[in-house]
């Protein structure tokens, strides 16, 4: 068992240790982040909050609040980077990861903790979740259970695993080495992925996490760059998987499709007409009958 030390108490015993990784974002929202941890019903936990060399005050906000543990990092390596940190100084056995624009309903850690620690197998619950706007008003439901069809799906068997809406077993996340810190995009789905196996994973199907979507932080038509590598290492990393003929292989072949038709997209913006066409027709080797791929390379022809 571990232990912190605890003004309160000569000894508390730590049974859940919270990271919230933080890279100068809104400090606002990252303060309501911490609220919401500190906030739980479950009092037996540990928060530590790992600045990625950030640039901005977010060091400062951090020290200002109580109860919270914070670390810096030397230099900047991403929040798969940055949740490993965090995961290495965790005291307790159980691990959660909260964004730092994300929000925990009271009972996060509570509900979760209830479910997977008398389930022995289970390495991770994993719950529902809202996404909302800036002003934390509900943009709509995001169920934890999908019916597969990516090869992400299917390689986790349906399960979507949030970051901000699940606890692990932290025995379980040392045992296959934690975040992926390689990965610049997905390290999430590569974890679960790898954690991933029958019995392993529980789904509360109830709202516990809220997932904030805002300016730059939102899904966009054209990933940048640096997302796209960040996925083509992904897919590269999980093909060896997939098998010819079975549903993971086709599901790959769509993904690929998906992959090239983002990057064509991206150099037909930069007007980069060559590299567009090269990539769009990768994309439609890979789904031929693609429409809008299809109307796409024509385009670059011309635009």
């Amino acid at each position: 068992m571990c232990y912190r030390w605890s003004r309160r108490t000569s000894f508390t015993v730590v049974r859940v240790s919270v990271v919230i990784p933080a890279y100068n974002g809104t400090t606002r929202y990252l303060e309501q982040a911490i609220l919401s941890v500190l906030a739980q019903t479950c009092a037996d936990r540990e928060l530590i909050v790992v600045d990625d060399a950030s640039t901005d005050d977010t060091g400062a906000l951090v020290q200002t609040m109580p109860r919270v543990r914070y670390v810096r990092r030397s230099q900047n390596g991403g929040q798969a980077a940055a949740r490993n940190t965090g995961a290495h100084l965790a005291q307790g056995p159980y691990l959660a990861f909260l964004d730092q624009d994300d929000l925990w309903e009271p009972t996060f850690l509570e509900e979760t903790l209830a479910i997977l620690e008398p389930a022995e197998q289970a390495v991770v619950v994993h719950c529902d979740g809202y996404q909302v706007d800036e002003h934390n008003r509900v943009l709509e439901y995001d169920a934890a259970m999908k019916h597969p069809r990516s090869i992400t799906q299917l390689l986790r068997g349906g399960h979507d695993v949030a970051t901000s809406g699940s606890l692990f077993r932290k025995q379980a996340f040392d045992a296959v080495g934690g975040y992926d810190a390689q990965l610049s995009i997905w390290e999430d789905i590569d974890l679960a992925i790898r954690l991933y196996g029958p019995g392993r994973f529980i789904h509360l199907a109830k709202p516990l996490y809220r997932h904030r979507l805002y300016g730059h932080n939102a899904s966009r038509d054209i990933p940048s760059l640096r997302a796209l590598e960040g996925r083509r290492r992904f897919l590269e990393k999980h093909a060896p998987a997939c098998r010819a003929g079975t549903p993971e292989a086709d599901a790959l072949a769509q993904d690929w499709a998906v992959y090239y038709a983002d990057l064509g997209k991206h150099h037909l913006r930069a007007r980069a007409r060559q590299q567009a066409r090269e990539a769009f027709r990768h994309s439609l080797r890979h789904r031929p009958l693609n429409f809008k791929t299809w109307s796409r390379l024509v385009r670059s022809f011309f635009a």
